[in-house]
C-alpha cells in the first residue's frame, strides 16, 4: 500500500516552520556573535596585561626603579633623574567602589578622582594593603569635603584637583605640581623619580572593556614599558596593573585636558 502524500497546506506550514527555526537560530547567532568577540578580546587583553607584568617582575623593574629613586639627590633632583627604559611603582590599588559590591557602586559612581588620590596617598604613606572599609569611608569623607568647600561633588580638572589635594590632606602648594600639556617623556620622568601620576582621561577613547563609560575619568599611572603605559585604573575592580598602548592612552589623556598632577612629599 502506498503512503499517502502530505497535504499541500501541511507541507507549506512545515516549510514555514523550518525557515522560522533557521531565522531564530541566525538571529541568536547575530546577538551572540558580538558577545563572543567581546569575550575573546577581553581574554586577549588580560593576557597582554599579564605578559607586561611578567616582564616587569622577571626583569626586576621594581627594584631598579627603587634604586633609581634612591639615587636622586635632594639638592638637584632634576639632574639626578635617570630616565629608565622600564619603570614601575608599587602603588596599592583602590577601586573607586572599594567594597566592590553593586550597592557600593551607587555611592561611588563618580568617585574616580578620590580613589586616584587615595592610591597615591597610600603609596606616599607606605600603606601596602589598604582596608576596603576604611577606603570607602575615606572617599565618602572626601566627597563631603568637596560639597562643603566647593559647593558640590563634581568632575575635578587640574586646578580644582590641586586645590582639593591641598585642602583635604594639607599638602603645600610646592608639594602638589600640575604638569600642563604633559607628554610621554614628562610622564616617564615622573615615574622614574618615584612619583605616581594622577591622570584624567576620556573613557570612550581609552576603551577599557571593563570600564564602559564614555566620559571623564581619572586614574593613576604607575609604570611603563617601551610600548605600554601601566596604570591602576580605579574605574574597575580589574584595574590593578592595567596597561594601555602609548598612542591610545595619550589621545585619551589629551582629550580630557592633557594636564596631570604629581605629589612630591617634601621632607
Amino acid at each position: 500500500m502506498d503512503h499517502p502524500t502530505q497535504h499541500p497546506k501541511k507541507k507549506k506550514f512545515a516549510i514555514y516552520l523550518l525557515f522560522a527555526a533557521i531565522g531564530v537560530a541566525l538571529g541568536g547567532a547575530f546577538i551572540a556573535y558580538p558577545k563572543i568577540i567581546d569575550f575573546a578580546e577581553r581574554i586577549a587583553l588580560d593576557k597582554q596585561n599579564e605578559e607586561t607584568m611578567t616582564q616587569i617582575l622577571n626583569d626586576g623593574i621594581l627594584e631598579k626603579t627603587i634604586e633609581n629613586i634612591q639615587n636622586i639627590t635632594e639638592q638637584e633632583p632634576a639632574r639626578s633623574v635617570v630616565l629608565l627604559e622600564n619603570a614601575y611603582l608599587n602603588v596599592p590599588f583602590v577601586c573607586q567602589a572599594p567594597l566592590q559590591t553593586e550597592a557600593n557602586w551607587k555611592y561611588h559612581e563618580e568617585s574616580c578622582e578620590e580613589a586616584a588620590l587615595l592610591q597615591v596617598k597610600y603609596y606616599l604613606d607606605d600603606v601596602n594593603e589598604p582596608d576596603k572599609n576604611k577606603a570607602h569611608e575615606e572617599i565618602l569623607n572626601m566627597i563631603d569635603w568637596q560639597e562643603k568647600n566647593f559647593g558640590e561633588h563634581k568632575d575635578l580638572y587640574a586646578a580644582d584637583m590641586k586645590d582639593f589635594i591641598k585642602g583635604y590632606y594639607g599638602y603645600t602648594n610646592e608639594e602638589v605640581e600640575i604638569i600642563y600639556d604633559v607628554d610621554i617623556t614628562a610622564i616617564k620622568q615622573a615615574i622614574s623619580a618615584g612619583y605616581p601620576v594622577i591622570t584624567p582621561i576620556m573613557g570612550d577613547i581609552l576603551k577599557n572593556p571593563y570600564y564602559p563609560y564614555p566620559g571623564y575619568h581619572m586614574l593613576v599611572i604607575i609604570g611603563y614599558t617601551p610600548d605600554k603605559i601601566i596604570t591602576n585604573d580605579n574605574g574597575t575592580r580589574r584595574g590593578k596593573d592595567f596597561s594601555y598602548p602609548y598612542d591610545r592612552f595619550m589621545q585619551a589623556l589629551k582629550a580630557a585636558g592633557g594636564d596631570v598632577l604629581i605629589i612630591k612629599k617634601l621632607k
